[in-house]
């Protein structure tokens, strides 16, 4: 047996020496066991198909659940897909997989860090999972007391756009980029927060706060459109000024306020 693979069984605990304590073989034990459930876990995570038993895929998109898709999902994923096409990281024939837990448990099995979201994306699967969706409302619902519905075609559409940032930039610069920056643009091309739109307007304009996250998220989207729409910079020119976050926000705070009379 070569020497790495020799490391690597006696690392899993499969080639060490028998333990000749009642404790040592209780340990032992106890390591095999979280051994096996991790390695349950990373194939969970690689391949989560095995949890979902019904699938449509559409525009490049393949929705994954628990119980039968109807024809709605495929508009979905078709409205999703149309806001991805607007934007300049996008890219021809990239294939997207999301998965729709529709359930506490299971979301939280595969988003066990923020299980308050709408959705998250697994950086080293690409595989986007929904915590909630109704596909006939175009709804995606999140565990929270307020803020906690928005377009479900924009969520995956925020979802995909975290990828092709990490596919422009790379895993490393993508995972490194400002939130104002990086959840900002998923906005943007998202064209929708779930933090209500008047007021998020009004209260960004008077720079008052709020303590969501929704207007956190709402905040970079107007620091983002403001660089785009207004300013006209391309991607590459955003994230040239990723270290300006106060300045860019004092800009887009200006472009809103009204225009006095000469």
């Amino acid at each position: 047996m070569n020497k790495p693979l020799a490391l690597l069984l006696r690392g899993l605990g499969l080639r060490r020496p028998a333990p000749k304590t009642p404790l040592g073989r209780a340990v032992r034990r106890a390591e095999r066991t979280l051994t096996v459930l991790a390695l349950l876990y990373a194939g969970l995570q690689a391949f989560p198909q095995v949890l979902f038993a019904h699938s449509v895929t559409a525009n490049g998109i393949s929705i994954y659940s628990r119980s039968p898709l109807p024809p709605a999902a495929a508009a979905c994923a078709a409205r999703a897909a149309a806001l991805v096409q607007q934007s300049e990281l996008a890219v021809p024939g990239r294939r997207e997989r999301v998965f729709v837990c529709n359930s506490p448990w299971l979301f939280r099995l595969f988003n066990p860090r923020s299980p308050g979201a709408f959705a998250v994306r697994v950086s080293l699967t690409g595989h986007v999972f929904v915590a909630d969706a109704d596909f006939q409302s175009d709804t995606a619902r999140r565990s929270s007391p307020e803020f906690n519905t928005r377009k479900l075609s924009s969520v995956m559409a925020h979802e995909f756009t975290h990828g092709l940032i990490r596919h422009r930039l790379g895993l490393w610069r993508g995972t490194l980029l400002p939130d104002w920056v990086d959840e900002g643009y998923c906005e943007y091309v998202a064209r929708e927060s779930s933090f209500p739109e008047a007021e998020g307007l009004r209260r960004f304009a008077a720079a008052e706060v709020h303590p969501s996250s929704a207007y956190r998220y709402f905040e970079y989207r107007q620091m983002v459109r403001h660089l785009i729409d207004n300013q006209h910079l391309t991607f590459p020119q955003i994230v040239a000024r990723a270290s300006d976050s106060a300045a860019v926000t004092a800009e887009a705070r200006q472009a809103l306020q009204p225009s006095k009379p000469h």
